[in-house]
């Protein structure tokens, strides 16, 4: 699953040759297809494609594919919340087996994995390194991740908890997991090396308290020409 800014035609020639499926959101105003395949107002529609620039024939020789190939794809509209449209391009082109109506959850789903880069990136600052050298980037990387994968089982364990000491009110509420992260911060380093039952609940009873609520379809317009916040290995934070 791709979002919208991965569509070229090198890629939909590559996955045919290999046999591999895929969906993929496509910018509206991709090409003229697109266009026309909107202005019709269909659901969905089976439909060969080329490529049809100069540009998009080189990548397709440098990705080892013929560019004057043609594939058949399938295009489909999903209406949006705010009334917008978007469209999804996939390569399952068996409408009995795979039904226009899945496509939108399916493609939803990818939300997961795009957030936990948005963790690894945003909250734990991954990709600042503290340090230039092989050793330093190995030990921020694995650091970041066991911080990651340690915070986010801490939510999963007290999650029933959660639920049990708010049953009563109106929305779902979760561990925050930047605040989680904050609180084992300061305290992994003593728990992986003087290790207890009594300084593990502390903490869980820390994160317990920590908590966002759970907002169902709550969306924010979209930022476009956002500046990449990177910062400088010397002032990288440690709490």
């Amino acid at each position: 699953m791709f979002d919208r800014g991965y569509p070229g035609h090198w890629l939909f020639a590559l996955f045919e040759q290999h046999r591999r499926h895929f969906l993929m959101r496509l910018p509206c105003g991709y090409n003229a297809q697109v266009k026309q395949f909107l202005r019709s107002g269909q659901t969905e529609d089976t439909q060969f494609f080329s490529a049809s620039h100069p540009e998009a024939r080189l990548f397709c020789t440098e990705a080892g594919v013929d560019p004057a190939g043609r594939v058949e794809l399938r295009l489909i509209r999903v209406e949006l919340a705010s009334g917008e449209s978007e469209v999804l391009l996939t390569s399952l082109l068996d409408r009995q087996a795979f039904p226009a109506e899945v496509f939108a959850d399916l493609y939803h789903r990818r939300w997961g994995i795009e957030t936990d880069y948005r963790r690894l990136k945003q909250t734990l600052c991954l990709d600042n390194f503290s340090g230039r050298s092989v050793t330093a980037v190995k030990q921020d990387f694995h650091a970041g991740q066991l911080l990651k994968n340690l915070a986010l089982l801490m939510q999963h364990l007290l999650q029933p908890v959660i639920e049990q000491r708010h049953k009563g009110r109106k929305l779902r509420w979760k561990v925050n997991f930047t605040q989680g992260v904050s609180r084992l911060k300061n305290t992994l380093v003593d728990l992986l090396v003087r290790p207890g039952v009594q300084g593990l609940a502390n903490v869980m009873e820390l994160m317990a308290n920590s908590l966002s609520a759970v907002r169902p379809g709550r969306s924010f317009p979209r930022q476009r020409m956002r500046l990449a916040s990177r910062g400088c290995e010397g002032y990288k934070p440690t709490r």
